[in-house]
């Protein structure tokens, strides 16, 4: 089947990081926001347990946010009138910070005009845990957020997780195509490779890899973020 479309994953792939230590540096700017509001260590308890119960969704009827601060809320009780808009203003003020964590380079962009120079259809594939602002902030981070995206996963939009093969549909759908249209550019063995599950061609970036449980795998392709763009522009199979 002809290939239509390219679903790039954020973190560790387009975007320069080590997760890891993303997510531990993210952990600790939230934790400071609301110090002054709540005790941080029961809050980032509570933030990733909800997060956890969030990535777990099968409900087709609940977007992940609305899974998320359902369960946060729960966990909360009284206190999240306070810590909902200090969370808020985290996004809109404090998160931007974190690119302190990025490391420079030019590939992502490269490899994202290498999939749009083929005339194909791009979409951000990120795991869907984060609101669209975050998201949004992140793609600028790598020099992509001015690109002519035609989707962007976020958690107000999506309503399930990787490596949940319905993620993958999910987005597919929502461009108005089948799995066996799409390529997934990811890489983490777990979560993006999962996509191969519904018919879609993968591809693992390696600068950043994730295979947490040493998993063998295949994929259509693997390689450095900078052999990315070459393998785009040359990709034959369905095109």
């Amino acid at each position: 089947m002809v290939l239509k479309a390219v679903l790039f994953d954020l973190d560790g792939t387009l975007l320069r990081i080590n997760t890891g230590h993303f997510m531990n540096e993210y952990l600790k700017e939230v934790g400071a926001a609301v110090a002054s509001h709540v005790d941080p260590g029961p809050f980032i308890v509570g933030l990733m347990a909800s997060t956890s119960v969030m990535m777990a969704n099968k409900d087709t009827s609940a977007t992940n946010s609305e899974v998320f601060w359902e369960d946060f809320t729960r966990r909360m009780g009284d206190s999240i009138e306070i810590v909902k808009p200090v969370i808020e203003d985290f996004y809109a003020n404090r998160f931007g910070s974190l690119s302190r964590v990025v490391q420079p380079g030019d590939w992502s962009r490269k490899a994202v005009l290498a999939a749009l120079g083929r005339g194909l259809r791009i979409g951000v594939a990120t795991q869907p845990v984060f609101p669209l602002s975050a998201v949004r902030q992140r793609m600028s981070w790598a020099g992509v957020d001015d690109l002519p995206w035609d989707f962007v996963a976020s958690y107000e939009e999506l309503h399930f997780c990787k490596p949940n093969p319905d993620y993958f549909r999910e987005i597919a759908e929502r461009l108005g195509l089948s799995p066996e249209e799409c390529l997934m550019v990811g890489n983490d063995v777990e979560e993006d490779l999962a996509a191969a599950s519904t018919g879609m061609r993968t591809g693992l970036v390696t600068d950043f890899l994730v295979n947490a449980q040493n998993k063998e795998y295949s994929t259509d392709w693997s390689g450095t973020l900078a052999e990315l763009p070459g393998w785009l522009a040359e990709y034959r199979n369905g095109l």
